[in-house]
């Protein structure tokens, strides 16, 4: 299952909240890990993406929020891959590093570049299996590219031809105003922009090619990292994370999920050096420590949120895990 960066959605709640929208009720609404919004777990899987759009969507009333995502984009909100673009030595380079590293913040879809004799286009590679809400990413990464490209040259960057390919919206002002004067085209067979090359040959400003290399090699580090980390324990815990509302998880349901049998699942695990049993105790233990050190709801809601029957039955568990009872755990994270 294809995953992304937990800064990517950080970013959106916070533009979502310049316009109005109460951060913590998205946070409920898409029922998102409670630690998201410090970074923690350090990457979600798509599900949770799909949720917390819908939960945008919902709470600024704004169908064109992904452009505005978009507009607003921070470099910063990819972290190492940003500053990476903010020191090529061109935009077509920027671009190029962003297809080549896209991974490192998210494999639910990707950017492409294909130069030709007078112009390039930049079209959107679907990853992951489309679901309707995908269109406000599409939509972030279209606005990106011009918004970013724009802010970051000499001249500004505008396309000559855009296409989405979902269907036309309701309303099209938005994207009509972003990219004129380019033609707005919707229901093509990929979502793309066409520059002409002198366009995004442009010089980046303020770049270092001190920096380019340096931060390049650090984008790299992380990729291999990443690559490290995408394992069955990894996607059982995210699973496990967007199920606990209430009632524990069950191992065929979260093998149903990943597309594989319960005991390819276990197999697969135990290669791991780990269980589906001990995946679960160790997510519900962390978000223990988390509800508690928050120390916004009591005991018998953690007790519901974490899937136990019996809010007694959850303090023995909490003891178990770190040696005190959950009363004295939110004691000390007070003091």
């Amino acid at each position: 299952m294809a995953r992304l960066n937990t800064d990517l959605l950080r970013y959106r709640i916070a533009i979502a909240a310049q316009e109005g929208a109460d951060m913590a009720a998205i946070l409920i609404s898409a029922g998102a890990p409670p630690g998201l919004m410090d970074g923690d777990p350090a990457y979600v899987d798509e599900l949770v993406e799909r949720r917390v759009w819908s939960a945008i969507v919902e709470a600024t009333g704004r169908d064109d929020i992904g452009l505005l995502c978009g507009i607003r984009f921070p470099t910063q909100s990819i972290n190492m891959l940003g500053y990476v673009m903010a020191n090529a030595p061109t935009v077509r380079v920027a671009i190029e590093k962003c297809c080549a590293y896209q991974r490192v913040i998210s494999d639910t879809m990707g950017l492409v570049i294909d130069k030709g004799p007078d112009t390039s286009t930049v079209w959107i590679e679907q990853w992951s299996e489309w679901d309707d809400t995908l269109r406000y990413t599409v939509d972030l990464v279209m606005a990106a590219v011009t918004s970013w490209g724009s802010a970051n040259a000499l001249e500004q960057i505008k396309p000559l031809r855009v296409g989405f390919h979902y269907q036309r919206p309701a309303d099209v002002d938005p994207y009509t105003r972003l990219f004129a004067p380019a033609a707005v085209l919707f229901g093509t067979d990929v979502s793309y922009q066409i520059y002409t090359n002198d366009a995004l040959d442009q010089p980046v400003i303020g770049a270092s090619g001190e920096m380019f290399g340096f931060f390049e090699e650090k984008v790299q580090s992380l990729i291999a990292d990443y690559e490290g980390r995408d394992t069955y324990s990894f996607r059982v815990r995210q699973r496990i994370l967007t199920a606990l509302k209430g009632a524990a998880p069950n191992v065929d349901i979260v093998a149903s999920e990943l597309a594989v049998s319960v005991r390819s699942l276990q197999q697969k695990l135990a290669e791991e050096w780990s269980s589906f049993s001990t995946i679960l105790n160790e997510t519900r233990r962390d978000l223990a420590m988390q509800f508690l050190k928050d120390n916004e709801v009591g005991n018998d809601e953690i007790a519901y949120l974490l899937g136990y029957s019996e809010v007694s039955v959850f303090s023995r568990s909490f003891k178990k895990w770190t040696g005190m009872t959950p009363s004295a755990y939110k004691a000390l994270s007070a003091a």
